[in-house]
This record gives C-alpha cells, structure tokens and sequence, in this order.
C-alpha cells in the first residue's frame, strides 16, 4: 500500500496544479476514494495552493535587481551593466512617503512659527537683566528647535526630489519640460528670498522684518512643494484637467 501511495504522489501534485489528464485523473480518483492518506495529502496541498493563489505578487526593491546583476556580472553571466527601472508602484510608494515627511515637517514649521515670534519679541521688551538672560536662553531653545525641524523638512525635500527624479525618468510618468521649468524658477526665487532673510538675520539678529520674511519664505515653499506633489500624482493618475488646474496655479505663483 506504501509503495502505491508513492507512485500517486506526483499525479496529487498534478491535480492540484491542474495539469493531470482525464485518464490519470480517473484513476488517482478511485485511489483517493480508497485512501485516507492520499486524499488527506491532496486536501491540504489544495488548501496550500489557494492560499497561495490569494496572496498579492510581491515586487522585490530595486536594491535587490541591482545586487542580482553586480553578481552575475562577476560570474561573467552578463557582460553590460543592468539598468535597473523603477517601477511605477515602487515611485508611486516614494512620492507618498516625501507627501507625508513634506507635510508633516511644513506642518511643524508653522506650528513653531508663532512661538518662535512671540519669544523673539518677549526677548526684546525685557529690560531686567535677569529676565533678558532667562529669555536669551528661551530664545536659544527655540531658535535650536527651530533649526532641527529645518534640518528634517531640508530632508523631505530631498526624498521629493528623489521621487520626482524618478517620476520624471519613467516613460509618460513625468512632468512636462515647461511646467518643470517653471516649478525650478518658483523654487530658485523661493530659496534665494530665504538665502536673503538668513543673512539679513545673521547681521541683525533682532530685525523683525528679517523674521518675518524668512517665515513666509519657508510657507511659501512649503506650499509650493505641496502643489508640487498635487500635480505630480495627478499626472500619474492621468487626470489632465486637474494638472492643467494646478499648472494654472503654480505660473501665478
């Protein structure tokens, strides 16, 4: 009976996967009437089987491509460089992750915005010279949390920028050359106008115009990269009309 179970294990395998012809399929069939084992061993490989037909295809990183064809050009398999692509559910997952850091760094610079000014003009009504230390040292305290979320928000900006570098690489999946170009000049003149309060900041630490005009640099950046990231995931959503809305936008900007 062993050795009979044996021989009908590949035609179960078979079955299961549907490639077993109707003669055989006839005869494993009077088989698993008369065998617990066998008709057991088939259950649970078609258990298996559908559990696995179930699952969502799982795409490897792109790290992974490029460390498959570092190797196989080492064993000499392959003699040109493989480009790697990336593909449009992995661009997809980094646009999504610079919308969300995007978001909630901008968010946390305007919420530290107004504290910011209101200790910056408490500091400068003091007159005691006790309080002007204890509020020098509230302005330091601020001031450094306030360099710390610039630091993170200069980081989100640089997963967009990556994940529109690879939005715009891939074939129909980018933004069009003029709209690029007029997004780059809003951002140049954008990051120039902070450049500019910066240093008017360093040379007079207490200006108010000085803060007040970094402050609405940085909002205006952040809501640029907002629209940034609106129109890039209409594009890829292919909804021309809201993209020429947005485009609309961004030239009166």
């Amino acid at each position: 009976m062993m050795v009979e179970c044996t021989r009908y294990r590949t035609s179960i395998q078979e079955l299961v996967d549907g490639t077993l012809g109707p003669i055989r399929r006839a005869e494993l069939d009077l088989h698993l009437d008369q065998c617990d084992g066998c008709r057991a061993l088939a259950s649970d490989l078609q258990a298996i089987h559908d559990a696995a037909a179930s699952l969502e295809p799982l795409e490897p990183p792109g790290a992974v491509w490029m460390q498959i064809a570092g190797r196989l050009r080492q064993e000499g398999r392959v003699s040109a460089p493989s480009i790697v692509r990336a593909t449009p559910r992995h661009r997809a997952v980094l646009l999504a992750l610079a919308a969300a850091l995007v978001l909630a760094i901008g968010a946390s610079i305007l919420l530290l915005l107004p504290e910011f000014r209101a200790t910056r003009e408490q500091a400068g009504q003091a007159t005691t010279g006790e309080g002007n230390a204890t509020d020098d040292v509230t302005v330091q305290s601020v001031e450094a949390e306030f360099r710390l979320a610039e630091q993170h928000y200069q980081n989100a900006i640089n997963k967009l920028e990556q994940a529109a570098k690879l939005d715009q690489a891939a074939a129909g999946g980018g933004i069009d050359p003029q709209t690029a170009a007029v997004l780059q000049k809003n951002l140049q003149v954008i990051d120039q106008a902070i450049a500019e309060s910066r240093a008017a900041l360093r040379s007079e630490p207490q200006s108010a115009p000085a803060r007040d005009s970094l402050f609405d640099a940085l909002k205006r950046k952040v809501t640029l990269l907002q629209d940034t990231i609106a129109l890039m995931n209409e594009m890829r959503k292919g909804n021309p009309a809201g993209g020429a809305q947005l485009v609309e936008g961004l030239n009166k900007s």
